[in-house]
């Protein structure tokens, strides 16, 4: 065990909070899983009466979806032993299959048996009110657990499914704003449970931050077990375990390997510090650590730990992916459009260097230089420099630590080299967040042509899901959309349109209308029963399939209109992310 006198000057080596240095840089993007969404169906009047029920998740509930979901269901069967994980959200009054996920090792019990799917994608083709007598509404409702010992005395509905695919036990927990539902198997390959599983908590807020912003690949949850840590449950994206079994033939990945490693509890590691000093703790120099080879070899070029109640989080961040095309062309819009900035940079991380890897201005701040005859520098300035990652800049700050920076007045704050140049460009107040691969840096004016920030609640207001954007425009997505509610109703605050899109449409209408600017101009009641809503109340993704002739699509005409296809809604802490496909 080191005493405090050996163990400060190494903790110099990691970035434990907002104010640590590190002396060593790295960067990367996660390529997000997306699973579980749902395509609304029409509710009638009992659904419109369900609504203020369903809101009962409360404000502070996490939306799940992509990676944040899948591994919260993987790392509740790790935790538990159970076999298999559901998740139930209520969609305007019924209790619907939002995600699920199967271990290998049930999957093989069911192999052995002829079967080839499981219990939980069968459960999907179920729905249960949310005021029935049923396990899953009655927990949702009461926000109490439930333990079915034997489901073969049981009287749930699913009973006779549950035994066409071996299921011996069930729990029922509320989560977030839904319904979490694990079991274990008849089988050797699961744990047989004598009273409900007392669970370590994962929090679903640092999930969601280390896969949606953070651009984690993998995520891991450590527990105190004796004298050290250990690994209690993992889970590493869908994205990342194909790319790796391309490029290495097998299955194996970093979590895999750091199964087993034992650290010390009383040492300096990134796990037991941040659990020590109850903050976030940030590694840019992998060569510290004690998994530096495995990190080496996996491409994993930066960690970030999160300490919560029951242990710590970390999450790995690959060096391969950034952000790039309409995935880093939209961001830069849709963020400087919700927090009222007049331009936005993006500082690419690659070695100990940064440089601007792309740029935007809006329309208007841009109108109000040119009527002030003034020409903008700023980016080109910003452009033709190289700053250094391990300096004391913004840009190096925000990198090592992970947090956003804010400057109230750029006037005064000294350690910025453009400062001079920022001043005369007209830019008052700059914020920088930290994006994959890189740092996102975004500002106002002291005209009338941005908003007046008077702190960083204030620029930050709304974050712009990166990780969803590039699965949208991967995907084929022609437009995004972000809703924000305001005054019990949600309004479009951001928008981008791909530039093939905005061509076609010029060339097919002679105009420069679109879904997104049509949309710009509608609210959507945060108590309607419309895709917007329901997603935001639910905590799930909705999908529209038809959504020209979806009844409770309030826009089914401008889908007509603008030969929309297929919609997208996905809940988030600020709002919902919209992303859909046009035909020609």
């Amino acid at each position: 065990p080191l005493d405090s006198s050996a163990r400060e000057p190494l903790l110099h080596r990691y970035a434990v909070g907002a104010c640590a240095t590190l002396v060593a840089v790295a960067a990367g993007v996660r390529r997000a899983h997306r699973s579980g969404a749902r395509q609304q169906r029409p509710r009638g009047a009992k659904a419109k009466a369900a609504v203020i029920r369903a809101a009962a998740g409360g404000e502070d509930a996490v939306p799940l979806s992509g990676c944040t979901l899948q591994a919260a269901l993987k790392m509740r069967c790790d935790v538990s032993g159970a076999g298999y994980a559901i998740f139930w959200a209520n969609l305007n009054g019924e209790m619907v299959v939002a995600g699920d996920y199967v271990t290998d090792e049930y999957m093989r019990e069911l192999y052995a048996v002829g079967r080839k799917k499981s219990f939980s994608a069968q459960s999907q083709a179920y729905c249960f009110e949310a005021d029935g007598d049923g396990p899953v509404a009655t927990c949702w409702r009461n926000k109490e657990p439930i333990f079915i010992k034997d489901v073969a005395s049981s009287n749930v509905k699913r009973k006779d499914l549950a035994k066409e695919y071996m299921v011996a036990q069930m729990c029922f927990a509320p989560i977030e704003s839904g319904v979490l539902e694990f079991g274990t198997s008849v089988g050797p390959l699961t744990a047989t449970w004598e009273t409900m599983p007392d669970c370590a908590l994962i929090d679903k807020a640092a999930l969601s931050h280390g896969f949606e912003h953070l651009g984690a690949s993998h995520a891991m949850f450590w527990i105190k077990d004796g004298d050290g840590f250990k690994v209690a449950a993992d889970y590493v994206s869908e994205e990342q375990r194909k790319e790796l079994r391309i490029m290495r033939g097998d299955d194996v990945n970093f979590c895999t390997r750091s199964r087993g490693t034992m650290l010390p509890a009383d040492g300096v590691n990134p796990v037991s510090l941040a659990a020590e000093a109850k903050q976030e703790v940030a590694v840019v120099d992998t060569t510290i650590m004690e998994r530096s080879e495995m990190a080496r070899e996996f491409g994993i070029h930066r960690f970030h730990f999160f300490p919560c109640e029951a242990g710590v989080l970390e999450f790995g961040i690959p060096e391969n992916n950034f952000l790039s095309g309409d995935t880093l062309a939209a961001s830069l819009k849709m963020t400087c459009e919700a927090n009222g900035a007049g331009y936005g940079l993006y500082w690419r991380l690659v070695g100990d260097q940064a440089t601007v890897f792309g740029d935007y201005m809006a329309p208007a701040f841009k109108e109000e230089l040119e009527g002030q005859g003034k020409t903008w520098t700023y980016a080109e300035g910003s452009k033709a420099l190289t700053l250094d990652a391990r300096g004391d800049g913004p840009v190096a700050m925000v990198h090592r630590n992970g947090e956003p920076l804010y400057i109230q007045d750029v006037a005064s704050y000294d350690t910025m080299k453009r400062r001079e140049l920022a001043v005369e460009n007209g830019i008052a107040s700059i914020v920088f967040i930290p994006v994959p691969g890189g740092v996102l840096e975004y500002g106002t004016s002291a005209d009338a042509s941005t908003a007046d920030w008077s702190g960083q609640e204030d620029a930050c207001k709304v974050t712009i899901p990166k990780a969803v954007l590039e699965k949208a425009f991967d995907d084929g997505a022609t437009h995004a959309l972000f809703w924000y509610k305001k005054s019990g109703a949600f309004g479009v605050v951001a928008s981008y349109v791909t530039p093939e899109r905005v061509q076609a449409l010029k060339e097919l209408r002679g105009d420069d209308k679109s879904y997104t600017s049509e949309s710009a101009a509608l609210m959507m009641p945060d108590d309607s029963l419309g895709p917007v809503a329901s997603a935001a109340r639910s905590g799930i993704e909705v999908t529209l399939n038809s959504p020209t002739s979806d009844p409770n699509f309030r826009r089914a005409d401008l889908a007509t209109e603008f030969k929309v296809v297929s919609c997208h809604f996905v809940p988030f802490k600020d709002g919902v992310l919209e992303y859909g496909t046009g035909n020609k």
